[in-house]
């Protein structure tokens, strides 16, 4: 990657505009990795060790971008009931899909619902929060996220969205005629939804969920 692409790559960054955040020794999130697979550096600098351990000997730097073909998966790991791929989530949704086909629910395989801390590489360990897939990589290049900056751009031009708007919010009432309210109190809201977080029980609705298509049952 030529220095040129590499900053304006960094602009888009700060812009929001990809999926992934390139900044070194932060976790974002765990991919699933086969042996043989093509690991791909989504941090600015990936340090690989000598052991699946940052407490190890360091052997190797390697940038944003460098490919590496995974050898082996270290400390393997459930992922938590709340992510769209964990056991309890592919359990739920095998379930359904057994029930409408009027047959018996097959096994989840563990490598669907588990995910590897550390990749092994030839030259060492790497963090696997540091790793993507060549599909995922191969999105985030300067133009697709332009692309992203664009449409997102034109849709809030065309919807006139803004946090700072003021005047009066308008609704029909249907017959009633209609109801105005004031500008939006987004410190209320705010406030709202941080004391609302961690207090609602996933498990609590899936019934509900499940018979409307609604969230992991669409």
């Amino acid at each position: 990657m030529t220095p040129d692409r590499w900053e304006k790559m960094k602009t888009l960054i700060k812009a929001g505009s990809l999926l992934i955040l390139i900044y070194p020794s932060i976790a974002l999130g765990f991919e699933r990795f086969d042996s043989g697979d093509q690991a791909f550096a989504a941090c600015e600098q990936v340090v690989l060790f000598e052991k699946p351990t940052s407490f190890s000997k360091p052997m190797r730097t390697i940038k944003f971008g460098t490919a590496l073909k995974v050898k082996g998966l270290e400390k393997l790991f459930k992922l938590p009931p709340t992510d769209f791929s964990s056991k309890e989530v592919l359990e739920s949704d095998e379930e359904q899909t057994a029930e409408d086909e009027d047959r018996d629910p097959e096994p989840i395989p563990p490598k669907m619902y588990t995910r590897a801390a550390w990749l092994h590489f030839d030259t060492g360990y790497g963090a696997a929060s540091c790793f993507v897939t060549k599909d995922l990589m191969d999105s985030q290049t300067p133009e697709e996220a332009e692309k992203r900056i664009n449409a997102l751009s034109a849709s809030k031009a065309k919807r006139n969205f803004s946090e700072n708007e003021s005047g009066d919010m308008t609704a029909m009432r249907g017959a009633a005629g209609k109801a105005k309210g004031g500008k939006a109190d987004y410190k209320t809201m705010d406030a709202l939804i941080v004391s609302a977080q961690g207090s609602f029980d996933l498990n609590a609705h899936k019934s509900f969920r499940r018979e409307g298509n609604l969230g992991e049952f669409k």
